[in-house]
């Protein structure tokens, strides 16, 4: 099983908000398939694609317009 991590930079926003999945839950994924879009959470700032890291079944683990901190675990691929 693969955790799906936000990911963050130093100077990066610290906390994001979920703008909306882009591949369903228990969905199959392949490596490199753009799976959620997310924007900073304090700004109207550019959104980001977060993707697959491994093939295999997506389970969501946060919902749309949830606030998310970097290193927060939002989904699972198995």
């Amino acid at each position: 099983m693969t955790d799906l991590h936000l990911p963050g930079e130093r100077a990066g926003p610290a906390r994001w908000r979920l703008v909306r999945w882009l591949a369903s839950d228990g969905s199959r994924v392949r490596v490199g398939q753009p799976l959620a879009e997310l924007r900073p959470a304090e700004s109207d700032g550019a959104a980001i694609r977060m993707s697959a890291l491994a093939t295999g079944t997506l389970w969501h683990q946060v919902r749309r317009g949830e606030v998310l901190h970097v290193g927060q675990v939002i989904g699972l691929i198995e």
